[in-house]
């Protein structure tokens, strides 16, 4: 459906529509954008699913290829871990569905579960977070290229907004995450850690004291986790012990995606701490992030670390733009909102003319 569009060119062009559409959006803010919020969301489901099978621009989308493909021959299958994904593949070759429609499948869970939770988090200013997660560093990557992990991020960022109000869904639904991808077994620890313990002071905190151990101990530390069998998942067991070669543009510790990070922990910082800003939900999935991503602090010098930044950074977009929507008292929050739209797309955008992403 989309092969005018040459697999170089992809992002490229996810990119500028995403940059176009903030654009857009920083002009109506007031608008809630229903009719748009459907089509974006329905447009990037096929303009996802529906890429060219390129290793080379789309990374494991060719090695989920051959596997889609040599499942079409498998009589029985079982696999061992992560259920819900390999079964669901198996079911698409199996029957005889060709591998862009299981490509599509994946892009309906990862980009719909991302837009139903930003709906459900946010109503009527569902759009404008979602524009967030859209333009967020890490989204196109995950969507193209490490899918499974995606997937199950979306799934359970879906989790999280029932959480509240809706607990048993909430449960069922981070289950089918964690048998997507194992690796989401971290976000749901610090979100159970989270609804016990909520003083989020601490949990800033707990961040610095990370970066402090990282420095001073990464190694030590990396291999402490490893002991412990925290990561059964032997991809991230790989990327933390230097067995994997994909990785980050460079290794070492990432003081450049560690301000990244650190900009939705001192927005949260301001509010919750400075202003006071009470909010159950926003104060749950703070932590949750601030937790989360210490625990990528004391591995980032790890071979391919974005692997674990992803298991927080798929909550950068709700998680920085939160208190923007729902706190309405502070002053200039019409800026601060156009400001996050358009800053969080344009970091995307700098990495990319720097050839980052």
């Amino acid at each position: 459906m989309f092969d005018f569009i040459a697999p170089a060119s992809y992002f490229p062009f996810f990119l500028h529509l995403i940059l176009l559409l903030v654009c857009i959006k920083c002009g109506r803010l007031s608008s809630s954008d229903k009719g748009l919020f459907l089509l974006v969301t329905i447009f990037l489901i096929l303009f996802l699913g529906n890429r060219q099978l390129s290793g080379a621009y789309f990374g494991d989308t060719s090695n989920y290829a051959r596997n889609f493909a040599r499942m079409k021959n498998y009589v029985y299958y079982k696999p061992g871990t992560e259920y819900v994904f390999n079964y669901l593949m198996y079911g698409f070759a199996r029957f005889g569905l060709s591998v862009t429609d299981f490509f599509t499948f994946v892009a309906t869970v990862y980009v719909g579960c991302s837009a139903w939770a930003c709906q459900r988090m946010f109503k009527e200013q569902g759009y404008l977070a979602f524009l967030l997660v859209l333009g967020a560093f890490s989204f196109f990557s995950y969507g193209t290229n490490g899918i499974r992990n995606g997937m199950a991020a979306a799934v359970m960022m879906l989790a999280l907004s029932f959480l509240e109000n809706k607990k048993w869904i909430a449960i069922l639904i981070a289950l089918i995450s964690i048998n997507i991808h194992n690796s989401m077994m971290l976000p749901l620890f610090s979100a159970i850690v989270c609804l016990f313990y909520n003083n989020s002071k601490n949990y800033f905190y707990f961040w610095l004291f990370s970066i402090v151990l990282s420095v001073i101990a990464g190694g030590p530390i990396s291999n402490f986790f490893l002991s412990l069998g925290i990561v059964e998942d032997d991809r991230l067991t790989g990327y933390i012990a230097g067995t994997t070669t994909d990785q980050f543009s460079s290794t070492g510790f990432r003081w450049d995606f560690l301000m990244y990070s650190c900009i939705p922990i001192l927005v949260g910082f301001y509010y919750t701490v400075k202003r006071g800003f009470e909010d159950k939900t926003y104060q749950f999935i703070l932590n949750t992030y601030i937790l989360a991503n210490s625990f990528w602090v004391m591995v980032i010098r790890a071979n391919y670390s974005n692997r674990f930044a992803y298991l927080s950074w798929f909550l950068y977009g709700i998680v920085l733009i939160y208190p923007f929507l729902k706190c309405e008292d502070v002053p200039g929050r019409i800026d601060k909102i156009r400001m996050a739209l358009f800053g969080n797309v344009t970091f995307t955008y700098i990495m990319w003319l720097m050839g980052k992403c």
